[in-house]
């Protein structure tokens, strides 16, 4: 059994998330699925060490989070119905959306970012770790040994394609774009389809970026590299409402960040990628 938090999304890779377990875990368990239990905890709010190892510490704060709850049993023992509650921000935040009739694919992919948004999708034992960094980097995430190289995908570029990989099959529709995990390739697949616009472009005329759109983020004096990327939820005529994953509620210059949040950004440095 793999605690993996991949693709939920038929059409994008058969692997799933670790949504349901059939087994009860106690005090003395170890391994992977009770490391993905320390993870839920701490983004439960109930911290704990992410060690693998089902501890006294552990046995305490699946009692505080069952507490918290005012329904499950406070038995320090994760159950199939323990474990549900734990992970259900990440089955809410796959849940399907039902399309009103004139649903436009950007329309689609906006609801998606707000739905998990709303499921405060954030990393867990430390940076660029965790289900929901694991969830958009299709089983990926950064080594615990900061000896061994990290991967240069960021799970930014993860989290729109994940959503646009929702939004698709919710509309019967095929991808607009592939699945990406790195801004780069992003940028090129939009350009080969024609549905790269320019922020030069863009700032002359924000009509023709629609809600749901992708923002993209390009490096300091280069035209053909990007390194961060977002859903557009309003263009205006001088700033882009945006919703972004590996980003921070920060004024930091570096975009990267722990969680899905909105932002606010100029025109400056974006370019955009329309879907529909």
């Amino acid at each position: 059994m793999t605690l993996l938090a991949r693709r939920a999304v038929v059409g994008v890779t058969d692997s799933k998330p670790l949504l349901h377990v059939t087994d009860t875990y106690r005090r003395g368990r170890r391994g992977d699925v009770v490391t993905l239990i320390q993870e839920w905890l701490c983004l439960n709010l109930c911290d704990v060490m992410i060690d693998g190892q089902y501890g006294y510490a552990t046995e305490q704060a699946v009692r505080d989070f069952q507490g918290g709850t005012g329904v499950l049993p406070v038995t320090g023992e994760v159950d199939p119905q323990t474990y549900g509650m734990l992970i259900r921000p990440m089955t809410e935040a796959l849940r399907p959306i039902h399309p009103p009739d004139d649903a436009t694919m950007g329309q689609m992919v906006a609801a998606y970012a707000l739905q998990h948004l709303r499921q405060r999708a954030r990393e867990a034992g430390g940076q660029n770790r965790g289900p929901w960094v694991r969830l958009y980097l299709h089983g990926n995430q950064r080594p615990r040994d900061p000896k061994l190289p990290a991967s240069t995908d960021a799970w930014c570029a993860g989290f729109v394609s994940t959503i646009i990989a929702q939004a698709a099959p919710t509309l019967g529709r095929e991808l607009p774009i592939d699945f990406h995990t790195n801004c780069n390739r992003l940028a090129e697949d939009a350009k080969a389809r024609k549905r790269f616009i320019s922020g030069e472009s863009a700032v002359r005329n924000p009509k023709r970026i629609p809600t749901g759109s992708l923002m993209l983020i390009r490096k300091s004096r280069a035209k053909d590299r990007w390194h961060h990327t977002g859903v557009v939820m309003q263009a205006l005529d001088k700033v882009v409402r945006t919703i972004e994953g590996n980003s921070a509620y920060s004024t930091d210059d570096d975009p990267s960040g722990h969680e899905v949040c909105r932002q606010m950004r100029s025109y400056g440095n974006l370019d955009f990628v329309v879907l529909d």
